[in-house]
């Protein structure tokens, strides 16, 4: 049985990070798949191999879903960009939603 991470980490975007938009790794984790971009500002939702998402932008976090979307509802009270963390929100729960359900019947 392989073990994944459930370490929840934030920090700023560095420059050696490359593209917040397109990210390759966020906190030294390859990323699977981009769900969405920003489209007001530099930044992603994705989603990484070791089965955590992470959004990115000025700063990044990532974490499982209930820690993220955890960040993302306390970053959208005190900073710009309400439509996108509303966004990324509806979509982080739409994409964590059939594993929740999944984890629960186990």
């Amino acid at each position: 049985m392989r073990r994944f991470s459930c370490v929840f980490t934030s920090r700023s975007w560095r420059p050696e990070d490359g593209d917040p938009s397109d990210p390759k790794r966020v906190a030294g984790v390859a990323v699977a798949r981009r769900i969405a971009i920003r489209r007001d500002a530099p930044g992603a939702l994705v989603r990484l191999v070791d089965r955590r998402y992470a959004i990115t932008g000025r700063t990044v976090a990532a974490g499982l879903p209930r820690q993220l979307d955890r960040y993302i509802r306390r970053r959208s009270r005190g900073s710009g960009g309400a439509d996108w963390y509303a966004e990324a929100r509806r979509l982080l729960n739409k994409r964590a939603a059939p594993h929740a359900a999944n984890a629960k019947r186990l």
